[in-house]
């Protein structure tokens, strides 16, 4: 385990359960007349919207494993809270949610080519980020790269982290901590083969050697530049002398650990500003951001969505439905625009989706700060009801519902049954029921339906309020799925070859393209990628077609199979692997 690493003591038994219970509890208020939501739930909606409405916190997934999914943590958003983590890290100004940052340094050691971050927010006062760019060879995004983490010192050393372009903190200097800057009469060199001066803060075979610093001189405060922790743990000083500007150890390491230098108390008579913790720091920075904040930029003008009351809140949850259809169906439709809009934003803030709604409602004339993919979406899912639409402080009580009964789901999704017992041979059998009507297909007709039996179960609840459910928590919980039912693959000898069960699959491209160009429709069926493909892998197991293998140098293109394209002289790193299945379902969308 290295310095850097996150944990959690997971969810107990009991706590499960109870989640599940609340969860079908919330489902079956949708079933009756009158919607009924339990007051708990009613309580917990109003905390979020409190908590969405302040614009401080988001979720996000971290490299931290919890089971088979990501440790999911809430990060802190606020100014001063990233403030104080830049402080803590020793960096000279503030990076904030949404500023882009060149990485060169990670784990110690200095990066060939850099990568690129975004800032996400604060956790337990560590500054988080997800890399956007990753130029690594054999990187993905799609694994852990592509996951919130967060800096140590050793990392925001002198060059490690960039800004890029102009920053939202705009570049206001953040003071450093005392331990970084000591207040010091100097350094004393004490060990009998002297101090060695490295140019990098590590220690290792890139760091040159510029000197050596003999034992028994004294460097003055002045030329102590920087105190830092390495990535090894080790204490390093930042000093010039006549051998160069470079960094000495305070102590041996290994062996018996041997001090090197003797720090010199300070004179008395300095008097200086000390930040002895971060949020000193971040105060005094905060101070001057705040007043810059307020000189350059004029109040907003934005809705009055002030909700302190229980009351009041369900006073809008009532009035939030839009008109002509039921609870279930209005929440469907604002989910659809949420999730959609969540989805391409990362996280939809508050404000913004305040200010997406009033712009399809006509009250917001100013659309430029609009992404435009969330305009799209948001017109596929309320043109059909624009005219009907309730309140947006309305809809945003609903919203903020929603909000909370998915951070729920997600969580009881696993253990909520999608398939109810009469749709069993055995059970529905013995009781009488027969499989559910989704299922009947052709044999179903209208008289069937008088005397069809349907069993209240929390299965059909859950089918029936399925649109209800974001899009993104769906997808999580089925990528579960598969990651938990893919068959495992041992790896080969060399690293950069293909297991042996990795088989190769033979396509012909040049001859699909003949058979589609031409007009008999038997020969396109027959000579098509997608009929090549069902002849290559007619008897394959099902547990070999779920094979998910990553090989190295593949950019993280997860395969079940390695593709020969007959003709075309090229080799399978990924490209030639998902070209197949985008042949293939363009030919099934195009053929009759």
């Amino acid at each position: 385990i290295s310095s850097k690493w996150n944990t959690s003591k997971g969810v107990d038994g009991i706590t499960v359960v109870q989640n599940v219970l609340k969860v079908d509890g919330v489902l079956g208020a949708y079933e009756g007349s009158a919607e009924s939501f339990p007051k708990w739930f009613v309580e917990e909606a109003f905390q979020e919207f409190q908590r969405w409405k302040s614009d401080r916190w988001t979720r996000s997934a971290t490299r931290g494993a919890l089971t088979s999914t990501a440790l999911d943590v809430y990060l802190d958003t606020s100014p001063f809270a990233c403030a104080a983590a830049c402080a803590s890290i020793g960096l000279p100004i503030v990076f904030l949610p949404g500023d882009r940052v060149d990485v060169k340094r990670s784990a110690g050691r200095i990066l060939e080519l850099q990568e690129e971050a975004i800032i996400l927010g604060v956790y337990q006062g560590r500054l988080y980020y997800r890399l956007v760019l990753h130029k690594s060879e054999g990187g993905s995004l799609t694994e852990g790269g592509g996951r919130a983490f967060y800096w140590d010192e050793s990392e925001a050393v002198e060059g490690g982290l960039r800004l890029v372009g102009e920053g939202l903190g705009r570049s206001i200097p953040l003071p450093k901590l005392e331990k970084f800057v000591p207040t010091t009469g100097g350094l004393k060199i004490i060990y009998p083969g002297g101090a060695v001066v490295r140019s990098d803060l590590e220690i290792f075979d890139g760091s040159v050697s510029l000197g050596t610093i003999p034992n028994g001189a004294i460097i003055p405060p002045e030329d102590v530049i920087e105190r830092r922790i390495n990535s090894c743990g080790v204490v390093r000083f930042l000093v010039t002398h006549d051998v160069g500007r470079g960094w000495i150890s305070q102590r041996i390491r290994g062996g018996d650990e041997e001090e090197i230098i003797e720090i010199l108390p300070a004179d008395h008579n300095m008097t200086m500003n000390r930040y002895i913790v971060p949020e000193d720091s971040a105060r005094a920075w905060h101070e001057t951001y705040i007043s810059e904040l307020s000189t350059s930029q004029p109040e907003q003008s934005c809705l009055s969505l002030d909700i302190d009351d229980l009351g009041e809140f369900e006073t809008l949850l009532d009035s939030g439905i839009i008109d002509g259809l039921d609870s279930r169906e209005s929440d469907g439709v604002l989910s659809k625009f949420y999730g959609g809009v969540s989805d391409d934003l990362q996280d939809c803030s508050f404000t913004r989706c305040a200010q997406i709604l009033s712009h399809v409602l006509g009250q917001e004339s100013h659309t430029d700060d609009i992404d435009p993919v969330a305009h799209e979406i948001t017109a596929d899912a309320l043109s059909h009801v624009i005219d009907k639409l309730p309140s947006i402080p309305g809809m945003m009580a609903r919203i903020s519902m929603l909000r909370a009964f998915n951070k729920r789901a997600r969580f009881a999704l696993p253990w909520l049954p999608l398939k109810s017992a009469q749709e069993s041979g055995l059970f529905g059998g013995l009781s009488g029921f027969g499989k559910s009507l989704e299922t009947v297909g052709r044999n179903w007709d209208a008289q069937s339906e008088k005397d069809w039996a349907q069993i209240p179960s929390i299965s059909a609840r859950l089918r029936s309020c399925r649109q209800i459910l974001f899009g993104n928590v769906k997808k999580e919980f089925f990528g579960d799925v598969l990651d938990a039912t893919s068959t495992p693959t041992s790896l080969a000898h060399d690293e950069y070859e293909l297991p042996r069960e990795v088989r190769t699959v033979r396509v012909n491209r040049l001859k699909a393209r003949r058979a589609m160009a031409s007009g008999d429709n038997a020969f396109k069926k027959k000579h098509c990628v997608f009929s090549q493909l069902r002849r290559e892998l007619r008897g394959w197991s099902g547990a070999a077609l779920r094979r998910s293998f990553v090989a190295k140098g593949h950019g993280g293109q997860k395969r079940a199979f390695k593709v020969k394209l007959v003709g075309e002289g090229v080799n399978d790193y990924s490209g030639p692997y998902r070209e197949v299945f985008t042949d293939a379902i363009h030919e099934v969308t195009a053929l009759d």
